[in-house]
């Protein structure tokens, strides 16, 4: 996909489309024989794009342009009612060839809404179940109360909201300064609380098991969110239950395509800081919808270090060995990123319609959605060598 205007993103060019538009144009020469048919086709075909971008435009004035509603009721009424007449008297020759575009027309409109809504509830499935980073990582094995407080939030919180499928929500949020919620941490941790050389220790969703410490590795891993919203991704927490182990820098990364055409490199990237967890970061990474994508993880490690220089002001010594721990754990980075393999929830309710539709609703989610969603991932050109990422994998019940 190529961008073709500095001012309005929805202004693009796909190359591979001209081919198909090429190869479906003769195709259509070719099969139909009789040019009357070839020629209603060809009218309805002209006649529909008038009368839609008619209404489109009238939408634009109103949500777009923010004229007022008479205005954009008023131009669709004087110039949809012209198109109108040339579409309504094009409707005849459906049965006379304009059946083909029609069809083509309709087919591409359902692939287009069955994508919007199964991206939609996966996107849905990924917000419900965010984790709360202090739900399930508490900082001293001896800090009983404090798991108690938080496996009663937990239950509190799972009460109250019902998230689908997993059994954790988000809590209360750090914000960035750029206003994406990254991270998600208690209220009772006063500010500026981190300890060095912290012990962690994973707290399990099963009150009989018990707590698992958490070894710090000297890495970095970027944990990619596919999704801007509060609370950590939950393929953070499938990460710990394979491998109970913390990297020394953990980065929780957020990719956001704004709806200007570039951002200056200087203003790219947002950093916040968990305050109670040593080493933990969330980064919005921001994006013009014409600039390329090209995460740089040397330039998010510097502007951690710049924060971890202004927070330790007041220690100097301790804030510079922090930042030479960062700066040697940079050196090996892994990418984790999520894979859903997503499965349909069943229909309940609807009596003898339950079971056809519940077949119906499992053959587009697990038949089509899932195999189109593997053949083009959206973090297809987030990463760079293969031997830096890490796929975790998540059943998602949407």
């Amino acid at each position: 996909m190529i961008y073709t205007s500095e001012t309005i993103q929805g202004q693009v060019y796909f190359p591979v489309v001209n081919y198909l538009l090429m190869i479906g144009t003769i195709i259509m020469v070719a099969v139909f024989k009789d040019l009357a048919k070839l020629t209603n086709a060809y009218g309805f075909a002209v006649s529909t794009v008038m009368f839609v971008t008619t209404s489109l435009v009238a939408l634009q004035a109103y949500y777009t342009k923010h004229l007022p509603l008479v205005v954009a009721v008023g131009f669709f009424l004087i110039f949809g009612f012209f198109d109108g007449l040339f579409w309504g008297a094009s409707l005849r020759k459906v049965p006379h060839g304009a059946w083909v575009p029609l069809m083509i027309g309709s087919v591409l409109m359902l692939c287009m809404f069955f994508w919007t809504w199964g991206k939609g509830l996966e996107d849905h499935f990924d917000g419900m179940n965010r984790k709360n980073l202090r739900h399930f990582i508490v900082v001293d094995e001896s800090d009983n109360s404090r798991e108690k407080r938080i496996r009663k939030r937990v239950t509190s919180t799972q009460a109250s909201s019902k998230p689908a499928t997993l059994t954790y929500v988000a809590g209360d949020t750090i914000k960035s300064q750029g206003g994406d919620e990254e991270v998600d941490e208690d209220d009772d941790s006063p500010e500026g609380s981190v300890k060095a050389n912290q012990t962690l220790y994973l707290v399990p969703e099963d009150e009989s098991q018990p707590r698992r410490h958490l070894a710090r590795l000297p890495t970095c891993a970027v944990f990619h969110k596919l999704t801007s919203g509060r609370g950590v991704p939950h393929t953070f927490y499938g990460f710990l239950r394979q491998w109970p182990s913390l990297p020394r820098v953990v980065i929780f990364l957020s990719v956001k395509t704004m709806n200007i055409n570039r951002i200056p490199v200087e203003e790219r990237y947002t950093v916040s800081k968990v305050r109670t967890l040593q080493g933990f970061y969330g980064v919005t990474y921001a994006l013009g919808f014409r600039d390329d994508f090209n995460m740089d993880v040397n330039e998010i490690i510097e502007r951690i270090c710049g924060l971890e220089s202004r927070v330790g002001v007041n220690d100097e010594a301790a804030a510079l060995a922090n930042i030479e721990e960062i700066r040697a754990a940079a050196k090996q980075t892994t990418h984790i990123v999520p894979h859903y393999h997503v499965v349909s929830k069943g229909i309940r309710g609807l009596g003898f319609l339950s079971v056809p539709l519940a077949w119906c609703r499992a053959l587009l989610i697990e038949a089509l959605y899932r195999r189109i969603a593997t053949m083009f991932p959206e973090t297809e050109n987030w990463l760079g060598s293969a031997d830096e990422i890490i796929r975790v994998g998540i059943n998602a019940e949407i």
